[in-house]
């Protein structure tokens, strides 16, 4: 019998601009700017970051990550992959999703995994790597939300929200493999969303705390009850009309 998994907090689609700093604003401004590029240029190829990712692999199979053996951006310092999970599991819509890390080399001295009452922290944490999201789309390539999710989905090393949000302006995919649009594309969500990014993060581990606190006892990293631990349903035209309102301020 399949355990019923709890369902993610969601955040506020669009959480208020209107203190960021006018630089932080140009950047996201100018980073829609380049997903709307990525997503023309793939669409005049008859394409999508979905036919990219999934160009040359074979038959699309639940559970199998994509490219085969992930992409990784050695020189960033970051890497990706695609695969999709069974539908009961993903959004409404949905044909797979995008899980973003950052590994060890970005992260700042001194910063430690966080240990949870009952958590395992790895014998050599910096050997691996740190999730900073997952962002859903549907087969055309549109996207759907960005989530995050518990230790055990994707075998990560934890840390802290605090640590890991100034890891995203580490995040940078740039090479060519597979298609340099896709790349482009994921890497701008990443500081066009960076607000929502944030206020996930800081979200799962309130979401992590709780839990722990609900189920005393458990290993909260590894309860498979719990998989997805906050999410935010976004949308492109949206997140740029609160960018410019809050730059018109």
């Amino acid at each position: 019998m399949t355990e019923t998994k709890a369902k993610a907090p969601q955040i506020s689609p669009v959480p208020d601009l209107a203190g960021l700093p006018e630089e932080r604003l140009e950047a996201m401004h100018d980073a829609a700017a380049s997903v709307l590029q990525c997503e023309r240029d793939l669409a005049e190829a008859n394409s999508s970051v979905v036919a990219e990712v999934l160009r040359e692999q074979g038959d699309f199979l639940v559970w199998e990550r994509y490219p085969k053996g992930d992409l990784f951006d050695l020189e960033n310092h970051s890497h990706y992959f695609y695969h999709a999970h069974a539908p009961e599991e993903m959004a409404d819509g949905e044909n797979g999703h995008f899980h973003l890390f950052v590994r060890p080399a970005e992260i700042a001295p001194g910063i430690q995994p966080w240990r949870l009452p009952g958590a395992q922290v790895p014998k050599n944490p910096a050997d691996r790597f740190i999730h900073i999201c997952a962002i859903s789309v549907d087969s055309y390539g549109r996207l759907i939300r960005i989530f995050t999710t518990n230790r055990w989905v994707t075998d990560e090393t934890l840390y802290r929200a605090q640590d890991v949000i100034p890891l995203l302006d580490r995040f940078r995919i740039g090479i060519d493999r597979p298609s340099r649009a896709l790349n482009a594309w994921l890497t701008s969500l990443i500081v066009l969303y960076r607000p929502q990014l944030e206020a996930l993060l800081t979200a799962r581990d309130a979401t992590l705390e709780a839990w722990s606190k609900q189920h005393p006892g458990t290993e909260v990293l590894e309860d498979r009850r719990l998989q997805n631990t906050s999410e935010a349903y976004v949308d492109l035209v949206t997140q740029v009309g609160a960018i410019e309102a809050a730059l018109e301020v």
